[in-house]
């Protein structure tokens, strides 16, 4: 029903669209006629007028040149000239020598003026030849200023060159058509908003005249005239659409083109189109209503029940049943519900034990991987190493351990993986099972990292696998740590200012199988108070109860705050900073922290 509304209405808008663009070419065509026999008209009378301004401007130019051919001495004298201009009622004198050039004028910046150096003063060169010549320009813009000037000139009569007047601005149009014409098509519109242009040639035409006269003197382009790529006969002037028609004035050898508002042209149609809609609106808003009625009784309050219980459901409460009945197909989708349900609740159940012995068994693993807090390297007095930990609810992916090598020298690494659960946990186990060896024989930190990864690479353990790792050997003799940073978060040291700072160019390559990778040994002389911290990313996972993220800034006033007397004072603060953020909910992915200072 509806595609066949459609279709109707359509065609009865194509069918009233074609007559309203005839009706418009129709008053397109009677305006036309009564413009052409106004221009005609007009015509003939610009060409008596004209024909008697010129024979009057040729008038004067005679007169000027029979009076400097008796008083040759007033071309120089300007006040002389100028009185002579004002009782010839012109507005401007041009006196040339036989070469052409200026040599007496009203306008003293034209003396010197060529006249051979433009084509519009070039016309009256013949005249320093031929004492018969004379000449009555067209107007047009004047070659040395470009200003609109109309120019009658003849021959002097004393010697060789050239006498002209002039008329101006002004006084040029009153011999020209452009008003008239103006005129004419502001008084003939086409309709009520629409009107004939009439334009001067050229790749962006000039509005020569229009029935609007803000458009007198525009280009096109200034008024945005733009043709419809789609619709032949359709324009935009401004912005509006306009019906477009290119005409044929009678007697005017411009190009000119009619226009009108679309809105003028389709509106009986538009409001046609607007009462028929508004009618099957109405009719088909009648007929929705009392199908609606109809259904809701039948179908549609059942449904809203239905979708009302399983909202609830989805939302997570289970203990809601569906219970509609007024049709055997809700009978057999309530009870098919509530069996659904029964089920999930049982999964549920079983699926909440299954994840919470799973959990439990992690962090079991995970409490082997990693030692309890406190110092480490007991048997060396000298070295203040204190390491903590914070365990995730639900994952277990991390690795903290102390070594001493062959050399005696003591050292730590630190892994972390992605992954959580068991399986993160079990991977972590034998990533330390295998690295193990690789710790005693190892001379330095970067000795050890090629060493693990020839092993690794050797035995295929954790092919195509990233970790974040971080080896230390501390030289307690020289206060000295060399360490390799494999793609773990930058540590932070202190040193003798008092304040923390984020060693950034120490991050390396992250360790992998995947692709050889070279790594990159840091080493830190500590002075008598420096300190070095160092955690996972695990640390930045912890959140207040607005969901807000505990930040490096937060980390850095955390450790520029705390008691710096110790390792383990360092440790002790920036855990109470923690819990003073997030109080006990616990981070998101495990954490590890080390400190480290040398004893005076």
């Amino acid at each position: 029903m509806m595609l066949g509304l459609l279709s109707l209405l359509t065609i009865v808008s194509l069918v009233m669209a074609v007559g309203a663009k005839r009706q418009a070419r129709t008053i397109i065509a009677e305006r036309l006629r009564d413009l052409s026999m106004d221009v005609t008209e007009w015509r003939e009378n610009y060409k008596k007028l004209r024909e008697n301004t010129d024979s009057d401007s040729l008038a004067k130019a005679r007169m000027l040149a029979r009076i400097i051919q008796y008083d040759p001495e007033i071309l120089k004298n300007d006040a002389r000239l100028k009185e002579l201009a004002s009782v010839l009622n012109v507005d401007s004198l041009c006196v040339s020598d036989g070469e052409g050039v200026l040599i007496a004028s009203t306008e003293p910046g034209f003396l010197g003026f060529r006249m051979a150096s433009s084509a519009q003063s070039a016309e009256f060169m013949p005249a320093t030849k031929d004492k018969t010549f004379e000449l009555v320009q067209d107007p047009q813009e004047r070659g040395i200023d470009h200003v609109m000037v109309q120019y009658a000139g003849v021959a002097r009569l004393d010697e060789p060159g050239i006498v002209q007047i002039a008329y101006e601005s002004g006084n040029v149009f009153d011999y020209s058509d452009i008003e008239l014409m103006r005129e004419i098509m502001k008084a003939l519109p086409i309709g009520h908003e629409g009107r004939f242009l009439v334009l001067e040639d050229g790749d962006d035409p000039v509005v020569f005249a229009s029935g609007d006269p803000s458009e007198n003197g525009c280009r096109l382009s200034e008024l945005g005239f733009r043709l419809d790529p789609v619709l032949p006969d359709s324009v935009f002037i401004r912005g509006n659409p306009y019906f477009y028609q290119r005409v044929q004035i009678q007697d005017e050898p411009r190009r000119a083109v009619a226009v009108m508002p679309k809105g003028e042209v389709f509106g009986a149609r538009n409001r046609a189109m607007a009462f028929l809609l508004g009618f099957f609106l109405v009719f088909f808003a009648l007929l929705y209503y009392v199908l609606d009625r109809l259904i809701r009784r039948t179908v549609t309050d059942g449904f809203y029940e239905v979708n009302g219980v399983l909202d609830k459901i989805i939302a997570g409460d289970l203990t809601q049943t569906v219970n509609v009945r007024s049709n055997p197909e809700f009978l057999a989708l309530s009870d098919g519900i509530n069996t659904m349900v029964s089920g999930l609740k049982k999964n549920l159940t079983d699926s909440r034990r299954r994840v919470k012995r799973e959990n439990e068994l992690a962090k079991s693993i995970q409490r082997t991987l990693i030692p309890a807090p406190g110092r480490r390297f007991a048997n060396f007095e000298q070295i203040d190493f204190v390491s903590s930990f914070m365990l995730a609810s639900h994952k277990g992916s991390d690795v903290f351990e102390c070594f001493v090598t062959d050399a005696g020298r003591p050292g730590f690494v630190m892994v972390e993986a992605i992954g959580d659960s068991v399986s993160a946990s079990l991977s972590m186990m034998k990533f330390r099972a295998v690295f193990r060896p690789c710790v005693p024989p190892a001379s330095d930190p970067l000795d050890m990292m090629n060493r693990g990864m020839a092993v690794f690479k050797d035995e295929k353990v954790f092919k195509n696998q990233f970790l974040s790792i971080f080896v230390g050997f501390i030289d307690p003799e020289n206060r000295r740590l060399d360490y390799v940073n494999a793609g773990y978060y930058p540590p932070f040291l202190r040193r003798a200012d008092g304040s923390f700072e984020q060693l950034r160019d120490s991050v390396g390559t992250v360790f992998t199988t995947a692709h050889p990778v070279e790594f990159r040994q840091e080493s830190i002389t500590f002075g008598p108070d420096d300190m070095f911290f160092t955690c996972s990313n695990g640390i930045f996972t912890y959140r207040d109860r607005e969901g807000q993220l505990f930040t490096k800034n937060m980390l850095l006033s955390s450790l520029n705050a705390s008691k710096k007397d110790s390792a383990q004072a360092l440790i002790d603060g920036v855990i109470s900073s923690i819990r003073g953020f997030s109080g006990e909910l616990p981070p998101d992915d495990d954490v590890l922290m080390a400190a480290i200072r040398f004893n005076s």
